[in-house]
């Protein structure tokens, strides 16, 4: 396709995407979105376009109100350069060097568009793409329904589109633009300055900087793993700059929760919602929204939670047992019933973590309902998802990936294909990829040879298990000299093993009544008491720590997914703990 939009929007549903805050439609931007769709289609150049593109600052140059952020109706690429082009919808007029909105001077505009558009060049050059000395930037100024001569002084109408003008462009947008590149280029000359074509490699920075892909970024593998995912991931969310609809997709220890809350960070004074599926993961989250004061603005709940409270006919049990077919069923339900009272309040953003546990759960009605404007939120609503597709396997066979990719459509999409949590110990990563696909892995007689960071322990039952982590963690933790940290360990146990059905003895919760060592709860998920903590290897997805200690039956089909969960915990050690 020779036009890429970026994101790509629905061309028959711009009505409900591109909107004023009231949610009607920004009727000038969306008649110049099909223009630029259907006459850059027709070309032989390649083209790209940001719509509504949001820059985290703004020059000095032309920035007359002293703006700290800058907003670009459209940047245009091709091969001569970029263009910003700033669009006023509505009759346009001006008077004593004032531009107003209407033929007859009815409401005055702020900010002169050309200027405007001028200011927001600079920015990009001087700014955002100032390693780029060779590129060509220009900008030009749409009034799309301005059907009448248009004389002012206080513009420069080869750098203006109008209804009226199109004529001589044959109607065609891209003359247009192209007459602006050359007009541009000609001024420029007369001063000696001379731009030339941008090269391929030109091309290629100026999309990863306006539309990043997010990727490995870390170079030195010895670098803090925890500050790259404080820091780093911050950074690409930046980069994102205007998409209020973003999935990311990335396996454990990839960041996205990091991100989740780098995206709340960015919704001041705004009504949101974080979902996920677990309760230890919404405690925690609770307690670090809290430490950075952004817990008022945000519910923080899970998935389970939120139905039960607005369906309270409905208890736990029966939710929890549930098909995903009846959860979708109940969840059209619980909307219409909310709609029925007028009870229905959509949220101005919503984060939903850990999606792929929720995707088949009637996600989408959930997204549609409760964000954006007139109960369509997937196409105008504000939300980030972020899941794992490798996550959302288990023993009954279910597969989201056909409803992600639905979702996608309404999103703009970024994959992460890099592990960055446990970077310092490259085995980890390496065994997760295996083990769902292998995972006899374990018992292989290599496997020492080929995973010489990991340790596996085989135990006869239980009680060998308690004496071992006795003596091997909690005591090392317990010695007041010691680098090893209760806070940086966890023990994870195969849910088998914590049901008191094991054999029929006890389970492992029986045997850790021990001094210092207790489970791992929504009270003290947060607490960084010197302590030994475990849990159930499924209650602590999302989570993280330093070392894992997992506890596992012989590894078979039935476990496979809770032993790819529990490796996928840890950041930079994991023992393996096999009870035969």
């Amino acid at each position: 396709m020779p036009v890429r939009f970026h994101p790509k929007n629905p061309i028959d549903a711009l009505e409900t995407i591109i909107v004023k805050e009231d949610g009607s439609p920004l009727r000038g931007e969306i008649d110049i979105y099909r223009q630029l769709w259907t006459d850059l289609n027709k070309s032989t150049l390649e083209w790209d376009i940001w719509h509504d593109l949001k820059l985290p600052e703004h020059s000095d140059n032309f920035n007359y109100y002293k703006k700290t952020s800058s907003q670009i109706d459209f940047l245009i690429l091709c091969k001569y350069g970029l263009l910003v082009l700033e669009v006023k919808g509505g009759s346009i007029s001006t008077k004593d060097n004032t531009f107003f909105y209407g033929k007859n001077f009815e409401t005055p505009i702020k900010q002169n568009p050309f200027k405007q558009a001028e200011g927001y060049k600079y920015t990009l050059k001087d700014n955002i793409l100032n390693n780029l000395k060779g590129c060509f930037f220009c900008e030009a100024t749409a009034f799309p329904h301005v059907d009448y001569p248009f004389d002012s002084k206080l513009i420069d109408k080869k750098l203006l589109w109008t209804s009226f003008i199109a004529k001589d462009y044959n109607g065609s947008m891209e003359k247009f633009l192209l007459n602006v590149f050359e007009y541009s280029k000609n001024k420029h000359k007369k001063h000696f300055r001379i731009y030339e074509d941008i090269t391929p490699k030109e091309f290629v920075s100026i999309k990863k900087i306006l539309s990043p892909i997010i990727g490995d970024r870390n170079q030195i593998n010895t670098i803090n793993t925890l500050e790259w995912l404080g820091i780093q991931n911050i950074e690409i969310l930046e980069g994102l700059y205007k998409n209020s609809r973003i999935m990311i997709e990335g396996p454990p220890g990839c960041g996205k929760t990091t991100i989740a809350k780098a995206f709340i960070d960015k919704q001041q004074n705004k009504n949101g919602i974080y979902l996920c599926w677990n309760n230890l993961l919404m405690h925690y989250t609770k307690s670090l929204l809290r430490e950075r004061q952004l817990s008022s603005n945000i519910e923080v709940t899970t998935y389970f939670r939120f139905f039960q409270k607005h369906n309270p006919s409905i208890d736990y049990k029966k939710l929890s047992s549930m098909s995903e077919d009846e959860f979708y069923d109940m969840v059209k339900d619980t909307i219409q019933k909310l709609e029925k009272n007028d009870n229905l309040k959509p949220y101005d953003f919503i984060v939903i973590d850990e999606a792929q546990d929720l995707l088949d759960r009637g996600l989408d009605l959930f997204i549609n309902k409760f964000s954006g404007f007139n109960g369509q939120g997937l196409l105008n609503g504000n939300s980030l998802v972020l899941f794992d597709i490798d996550q959302s396997y288990s023993s009954s066979g279910r597969n989201v990936s056909e409803i992600a990719d639905l979702l996608t459509e309404y999103y703009s999409h970024f994959k992460i294909n890099e592990v960055k949590r446990s970077s310092q110990n490259p085995d980890i990563r390496k065994l997760s990829s295996e083990i769902l696909e292998h995972s006899e892995i374990l018992e292989d007689k290599k496997f020492e040879e080929w995973f010489q960071n990991i340790e596996i322990k085989r135990h006869k039952n239980l009680e060998d298990v308690k004496s071992h982590i006795v003596k091997s963690v909690l005591t090392p933790i317990r010695e007041t000299n010691s680098s090893l940290k209760g806070q940086d360990c966890i023990i994870l146990v195969e849910s088998t093993f914590l049901r008191g059905d094991y054999k029929g003895k006890e389970d492992l919760r029986e045997l850790l009544i021990i001094k210092d060592v207790e489970e791992l709860t929504e009270t003290n998920v947060g607490d960084t008491a010197n302590k030994l903590r475990y849990s159930s290897i499924l209650k602590f997805k999302g989570l993280e720590k330093k070392n894992v200690y997992l506890v596992i039956s012989k590894p078979s089909e039935l476990n496979k997914y809770e032993l790819f969960v529990g490796i996928t915990r840890a950041i930079l050690n994991v023992e393996i703990n096999i009870v035969d």
